[in-house]
């Protein structure tokens, strides 16, 4: 008899738990909205074996592979506690689905029918439901979580001028946050003739002072005073030490400071001329 595979995507490798941890993680971190999880579940002894079918927009599924399990301690249990506890946070639907050792196997290999998932969808879930006693064996604080989410800058919410520095950010970090610094400084000096001025001074007269030559319209004074301070702020508590620093190699810290000068990018494109300036 001749079987109509499903068509579906399977993610993560059949026993090894990070694989499948990894690939739960990048769903979330790539933006997919998770609908629904059904955990996949054979029993066996005193042990369970866990997968995960994943319901996304547009009603897409995915499997994540057989890298998880209850019941003893070690990597795959505290691999399972992980992905519970986060999933939670993305949607109230999570329900265990008790499965055959035969569509576990099919899972293993990527070879799930039509008629498997027809199956699983038409299974009563576990009840009363004892995944959560799995995901608190293992309750992990979240900001813990999600620290091992990869560490990237996000591309969408850049200021095009960044995007090449950005594009090199892996590669040194602290040179592309020197140039994003660099690069502003001259924007800032094209636009408002003040060749010959040092950084303090150029930011200051650029958007300080009800006679600054760069400002914010409809804006009342105290976002325009707080959206100016920024500017020499940020070159002082954080350029100037730079400059004079070896760099620290803390990826969190550069990422972070990167998205700070990219801030920066985006007030000084909003910000209009009030007066040309001549030198």
């Amino acid at each position: 008899m001749k079987f109509k595979f499903a068509g579906i995507q399977y993610l993560g490798e059949s026993g090894i738990t990070q694989t499948c941890k990894e690939a739960v993680i990048q769903l979330i971190h790539a933006g997919e909205d998770i609908k629904d999880v059904k955990i996949l579940t054979f029993e066996e002894a005193c042990s369970h074996a866990h997968a995960l079918l994943l319901t996304l927009r547009y009603d897409i599924q995915i499997i994540i592979k057989d890298g998880f399990a209850s019941g003893y301690d070690g990597e795959a249990p505290k691999g399972y506690a992980f992905v519970l506890n986060l999933l939670r946070n993305y949607t109230d639907s999570i329900n265990e689905y008790i499965i055959s050792k035969s569509i576990f196997e099919r899972i293993s290999s990527s070879s799930l029918t039509v008629k498997d998932l027809e199956y699983i969808n038409s299974i009563n879930p576990v009840r009363p439901a004892r995944w959560y006693e799995s995901a608190y064996t293992h309750k992990e604080r979240e900001h813990s979580i999600f620290s091992e989410f990869p560490l990237t800058i996000p591309m969408a919410l850049l200021d095009p001028r960044l995007i090449e520095l950005a594009l090199d950010f892996d590669k040194n970090p602290d040179n592309a946050i020197m140039g994003a610094y660099r690069k502003l400084e001259s924007v800032v000096r094209e636009r408002t003739g003040l060749h010959n001025e040092s950084s303090t001074r150029l930011l200051k007269k650029a958007f300080q002072g009800d006679n600054s030559i760069l400002y914010w319209e409809n804006l009342n004074s105290g976002e325009s005073i707080g959206r100016a301070s920024l500017f020499s702020d940020i070159f002082m508590a954080y350029r100037n030490n730079r400059a004079h620093q070896e760099p620290r190699h803390n990826l969190s810290d550069d990422i972070r400071e990167f998205i700070l000068v990219n801030q920066l990018f985006v007030l000084e494109g909003e910000a209009v001329v009030r007066y040309a300036q001549e030198e």
